[in-house]
């Protein structure tokens, strides 16, 4: 049984330097004496959806959950799978099995809030965002996320104090530090969106560059009595 681990550890170290093709076989001779180590099973999935065969990582780890219903990683894989493939329904359903077992755990409720947004619940997904960031508090993700969230509702005060709390974390930030911008500017602190805008332009030229023109613009134009102020 020792033997069988110290090769299970080398498959591990060749999926780690991303040779899945290479380990494939060898997991496929790990299982055929170890057909109920569940953490093979999850690597052998592994090796087919990293290399486009998603499709069949889905049997396998479906196959393997009939065997340990209860396995967080073998359950996050399966969800992460279908949600890919744009199942949300199922992504969602063997997300909140996992968070059965890890109530803690920061990521499920991350992806868990992914699916409400894109489900156009974006209240929702920000409660999600919530119960991720009381587990991981440090997740500047997360914050800007919920920020966009606000935004889109046209309630930019509140993104603003989001987009702030992930800028005051990581100051290389960014995104955060051109979507701040934005809604500083529409709520009407156009010198403190310049500063922000320009942040990001510097930070990432070729993300921000253009857009951050186009909003210095609008500034100018909106100083200069040329649009009209709205505020929500």
């Amino acid at each position: 049984m020792g033997d069988t681990n110290v090769d299970l550890n080398k498959i591990q170290q060749i999926i780690g330097t991303g040779n899945y093709d290479e380990a494939r076989p060898l997991l496929k001779d790990y299982l055929t004496e170890n057909p109920n180590d569940p953490l093979a099973l999850r690597l052998y999935g592994n090796t087919f959806a990293y290399t486009g065969f998603l499709g069949k990582a889905k049997k396998i780890w479906r196959d393997a959950l009939r065997k340990f219903p209860k396995n967080v990683d073998l359950l996050y894989n399966y969800a992460l799978a279908h949600y890919l493939q744009g199942n949300l329904y199922y992504a969602r359903k063997f997300w909140k099995k996992a968070l059965k077992q890890t109530p803690e755990d920061s990521e499920i409720y991350f992806n868990l809030g992914q699916i409400a947004r894109d489900e156009g619940r974006l209240r929702a997904a920000v409660s999600f965002w919530r119960k991720a960031l009381k587990f991981k508090p440090d997740n500047v993700e997360v914050m800007n996320n919920i920020g966009v969230a606000y935004a889109t509702l046209r309630s930019f005060g509140k993104a603003a104090i989001w987009y702030k709390k992930a800028v005051k974390i990581d100051k290389n930030y960014a995104l955060a530090h051109f979507n701040l911008a934005n809604a500083l500017f529409e709520i009407g602190e156009f010198e403190n969106a310049q500063k922000h805008a320009e942040i990001s332009a510097k930070l990432d030229p070729s993300s921000h560059l253009e857009t951050v023109s186009l909003l210095t613009r609008k500034i100018k134009d909106r100083l200069a009595g040329k649009e009209p102020l709205i505020v929500s």
